[in-house]
Formats: structure tokens, C-alpha cells, sequence
């Protein structure tokens, strides 16, 4: 769902890629912009690599609802291989989709997103530029962050910087250079009229 009032992001990964720590910096940052936000993930005993979803709701108003999303505005996607059904279950026809992916994919893509604002980044690449892997795996959810900050307009890249500043210690150089390019080098596709 997505009014003046209230925006809703679903994201799409997997287990180790993320997913759930990209919502909470999100959610981090929309705080920081003025609204109230939510953000949860949603998973059972899953391992490391499993399909793995997570939710992010942010307000003007604290009266929202409180339940898993099932329309978002906005679809994020950490793993271009997943299903591609399950990534568009109730994406709204006017919504967003952001997608980790180069862009000689983009045809593929398009043809899924139908008519949808698209947006790629590849931040799989700009995870591994950084060393920010784990057990071969990218840890995109900087780059993922940055990517989403940008397209939704949230917030200037100085307000992304200071919402990750101390949340990742071990690693806090690599992945706010990660979330600076994700921010910088996120690109919406021109879709062809025939996908409209």
C-alpha cells in the first residue's frame, strides 16, 4: 500500500544475504527523516541461503497496521534467482521494483516488472568490489539500502551515512562505501512500450 501517508516495501532474499538488517537501516533512516516506522522480517528455521522476507512499513501517523505486508508499494530484491511469482505476489500495478542485477539482464527483468517502475543495481558486484562476503555469499544490504534510499527519495546520501554510522562495526567503512554507490549508481530502466 502507499499513500502521502504511509509506504510499504517488501524484500527478497536470502539467508545471510541482508534482507532483514537493510529493513531495520531503512527503518533507521525514515526515523531520522520524520516518520514512524516498522520494519520485521519474516522467516522460520531457514538456514543460511534459504528464501528469507523482509517488511517495511513508514508512517507520518503511528496509526498503521501491524501485520505482514501483502500489497507493497515497493518490492526489493537481494537474489535475482528467486521466484520470480513469489517477488511480484501483490505488487501494486503503479509500484516500484528494485533488483539486484547488472544491467544486461535488464530485458528479463522488464518483461516481469510489466509496466512497473524498474530499477537495477548491481550490488553484488559492488558488495564483492568491497570484500563484503561471507562463505562466498555478497552481503548487498548497504548497497541494497543505498539503492532504496535513492529511489524512494527518503533521504540525502549525508542521512543514509549517519544511520549507518556504528550499526556495522566490524565492517563500517566497506558498507557505507557500499551504500554510497548503491545510492549513486542505482539506474531505472526504460522499459519498451510493448512491456506498458
Amino acid at each position: 500500500m502507499y499513500t502521502e501517508d504511509l509506504m510499504e516495501i517488501r524484500i527478497h532474499g536470502r539467508g545471510g544475504q541482508g534482507a532483514v538488517l537493510a529493513a531495520t537501516l531503512a527503518a533507521e533512516v525514515a526515523f531520522r527523516r520524520g516518520y514512524y516506522p516498522q520494519a520485521f522480517p519474516f522467516f522460520g528455521a531457514e538456514r543460511r541461503g534459504a528464501p528469507v522476507a523482509a517488511f517495511l512499513r513508514y508512517s507520518r501517523s503511528f496509526l498503521m497496521p501491524r501485520c505482514r505486508i501483502y500489497e507493497p508499494f515497493c518490492v526489493v530484491v537481494f537474489d535475482a534467482a528467486l521466484p520470480k511469482e513469489v517477488i511480484l505476489e501483490g505488487l501494486k500495478k503503479e509500484g516500484i521494483l528494485l533488483v539486484n542485477a547488472s544491467e544486461d539482464i535488464s530485458p528479463v527483468w522488464s518483461e516481469v516488472a510489466a509496466g512497473r517502475k524498474l530499477y537495477l543495481v548491481d550490488a553484488s558486484h559492488i558488495a564483492a568490489d568491497y570484500g563484503l562476503l561471507s562463505s562466498g555469499m555478497p552481503l548487498v544490504s548497504s548497497v541494497m539500502l543505498g539503492a532504496l534510499v535513492k529511489i524512494l527519495q527518503l533521504a540525502p546520501l549525508q542521512v543514509l551515512e549517519e544511520a549507518l554510522q556504528g550499526k556495522i562495526p566490524q565492517f563500517e567503512r566497506e558498507n557505507l562505501e557500499g551504500a554510497r554507490r548503491g545510492y549513486k549508481e542505482v539506474k531505472e530502466v526504460v522499459q519498451d512500450a510493448i512491456f506498458r
